[in-house]
């Protein structure tokens, strides 16, 4: 729409003072030059007779564009580079005001072009704009500002907003743009869904657009066999109502959609083409840990704005793509675009365990949406006030967040568990090699229930989060007549605050007095058990169900089976259990051990440090009796009582395909289970620097 007065004084109020700024600094005719023509190009959007909005859309964008040249300092002569780009632009700007002054009082251009041209006009003028900022005023030093970085990404939604998916000449605003099957070129499939009734298939795309031009597209097919099938196509309804009004600078925008046959449907996105996990693979130490928590921080506006919109996302770590020009996050380009706003705080969560250690997690923490935002903020603030000043008290926050984002994790399966938490250690031909060191802290916490689990569902495990409900932990799950429910918890123990602690301080001096590489060392951070249970519900109408797991005894042990299945949400309603005669009930546990190595780019962060004096080696003592100095049991309550749990977010290991279920092993497993998990102490003086 036209400018209001309040806005066009307010962008001619920064502009002047632009020009005042060019006339006190020396050699600062151009900067004048440059702020009188965003003057005139918004004074003539403003008399225009024609094109009105996108005469308005232009001077808006060219106004705070050079309104950003504000932050110069008057007192500072302009550099030489800086005239010179000043120039470029102010070329580009003259080229503006001539297409605005055609656009807006010229009537024969009206006869002359239709309403398609005219969009792809503004759209071209607006791509030109942002062109232009980025290569003549973006890189000066004054574009590091966060504040420049906000207004850089709502200037990239205006552009998104020219290049509109309506058809040309439609006046229902609410019309999605319908591209012709012969524009699209289907080059190579991504990915393969089968869904019930239907499959959804990602792939590479080529689409030819109104002026002839071929650009990178991610095409998404719904098909099905039976045209009668409402499976697609409702899932089809639902993504497009859901992204026709989605227009933010992280998410990638739906372009179109083309009806291809009865049976084939196919939506049209925006493509990122650089997978942002391979990106982040190519930065060393703290680039790599700047532009992780730049991704991150994209990531919580992306969902922010799909919430405001009741949508949610969640896709593997290669669906997150960023744009091959400006490193943008193209958020839901790939993955699944759905109406589940409540599950976003953990699939964010998700997204960033994904992202880091390269493969697909299942699981996440149980925080709110908000929790997890502000905790990507301060894990950006963190890395970005030691890249700017490394002092000692910026060292002490640095190396608070360090073990949170910077560990990458391994899972062992189907061992005896015995490996202990806390063990420090490295792999090799000969098996686990532990290395003996004497300690005189807990290692591990006291075993307990993940309140994650995982629900299969559709072919991929989908996170659900249970709640305590007297002393049992509960999930609630939502079930179909006949459906077969597998349902993934984890019973376990994880290392101390003060293991972590240990296993970071101490890595590079370990690795050095062994002769192995950093890499190569490991931690045991987790061991414990997966338990799989079962449940094929017959055809009686049953909304919900509740799975309950048993609390772990005081000793350390599990009750077997380890949970139990009901229609009533209270656990101790032991009449609406499900039993063999009521439902199909199967369990299965397996042991695991999950193990942490350090990433290479948090190597370098350790090592950065160390150089600097702020990296808190432990002293270390070696057992003369290897693996240990001494196994004596640690009381629960010394447990209890250690610092809080080093990992806040839940983890699980992806899984592929449906669980198999091993009877012959069902019992031994469940009697290793109940058998108490021994802690380790032993003596170890920790002297940090920071």
């Amino acid at each position: 729409m036209p400018l209001s007065a309040d806005v066009n004084a307010s962008l001619v109020k920064s502009l002047k003072i632009v020009q005042g700024i060019g006339e006190a600094v020396p050699h600062g005719g151009v900067l004048k030059a440059v702020a009188g023509i965003g003057i005139t190009i918004l004074e003539i959007a403003e008399r225009v007779r024609l094109n009105k909005e996108e005469c308005a859309d232009i001077a808006r964008r060219a106004a705070e564009d050079i309104g950003v040249l504000t932050r110069l300092d008057e007192d500072e002569e302009l550099s030489e580079d800086l005239i010179e780009r000043l120039e470029r632009y102010h070329k580009i700007l003259e080229e503006v005001l001539k297409k605005v002054e055609r656009l807006g009082t010229e009537s024969s251009w009206k006869r002359t072009l239709r309403v398609s041209r005219v969009q792809e006009e503004t759209k071209e003028c607006l791509d030109r704009l942002n062109e232009a900022f980025r290569m003549y005023m973006f890189q000066f030093s004054i574009a590091a500002d966060t504040k420049l970085t906000k207004m850089l990404n709502r200037m990239e939604v205006m552009s998104l907003s020219a290049d509109s998916t309506l058809p040309a000449g439609l006046e229902e605003p609410d019309e999605i743009r319908r591209i012709p099957a012969e524009n699209i070129t289907f080059l190579e499939e991504i990915s393969c869904k089968k869904m019930r009734g239907y499959t959804v298939r990602f792939g590479k795309g080529r689409m030819t657009d109104r002026a002839g031009r071929e650009r990178a597209v991610i095409v998404k097919r719904f098909q099905t066999m039976d045209a009668s099938e409402d499976g697609a196509r409702d899932a089809f309804d639902a993504e497009i109502e859901l992204r026709r009004d989605l227009l933010h600078a992280s998410l990638a925008r739906m372009l179109g959609v083309s009806i291809a046959s009865r049976r084939t449907k196919i939506i049209v996105i925006e493509a990122g083409t650089i997978a942002a996990f391979d990106h982040l693979q190519n930065l060393p130490g703290l680039e790599y840990f700047l532009e992780q928590t730049r991704i991150m921080c994209e990531f919580v506006a992306g969902y922010r704005f799909l919430g405001e919109h009741g949508g949610s996302w969640r896709g593997g770590y290669q669906d997150v793509l960023l744009s091959a020009k400006d490193k943008r996050l193209c958020m839901g380009g790939l993955g699944r675009m759905d109406s589940r706003w409540e599950d976003s705080g953990r699939r964010m969560n998700e997204a960033f365990w994904r992202l880091r250690d390269g493969f697909d997690w299942n699981g996440a923490g149980s925080g709110s949406f908000e929790f997890y935002a502000d905790w990507f903020e301060q894990m950006r603030e963190s890395v970005t006030r030691w890249s700017e000043d490394k002092t000692q008290e910026n060292a002490r926050d640095l190396w608070h967040w360090l073990r949170s984002w910077s560990g990458s994790g391994e899972f062992e399966r189907g061992t005896e568990n015995s490996r202990t938490v806390g063990e420090i250690g490295w792999i090799d031909g000969n098996g686990w090699n532990p290395i003996p060191l004497v300690h005189h802290f807990p290692l591990a916490l006291p075993l307990q229930y993940d309140v994650s689990a995982s629900r299969w569902r559709d072919g991929e495990w989908e996170t659900i989060v249970g709640t305590q409900i007297g002393g049992f932990t509960r999930w609630s799950i939502d079930v179909s007549p006949g459906e077969t429910i597998h349902l993934r918890t984890f019973v376990c123990s994880d290392r101390t605050k003060d293991m972590a602690d240990l296993f970071y301080g101490s890595a590079l001096s370990l690795a050095k007095d062994f002769e192995i590489e950093v890499r190569s060392l490991r931690q045991v951070y987790r061991t414990g058990f997966d338990v799989v249970a079962s449940l094929t519900i017959s055809n009686e109408q049953f909304s919900t169900v509740y799975y309950f797991a048993h609390p772990p005894y005081s000793d350390g042990s599990v009750a077997n089976p380890p949970g139990f299945w009901s229609l009533c949400p209270y656990p101790l309603c032991s009449d609406c259990r499900l039993h063999a005669d009521a439902a199909k009930v199967q369990s299965h546990a397996k042991p695991f051990v999950g193990y942490e190595r350090i990433n290479i780019p948090a190597i370098a962060l350790l090592r950065d440090l160390d150089s600097h004096g702020f990296l808190p080696v432990p002293t270390i003592t070696y057992a003369s009796d290897p693996p240990f100095a001494s196994i004596t049991e640690v009381s629960e309550q010394r447990a209890s009582n250690s610092e809080e749990k080093e990992n806040f977010m839940i983890l699980t290991e992806p899984s592929k395909g449906e669980p198999p279920f091993d009877k012959s092993h069902i019992l031994s497993l469940l009697v290793f289970l109940a058998l108490p998990i021994i802690r380790l102490t032993t003596q170890l003086s920790v002297h940090s620097v920071i």
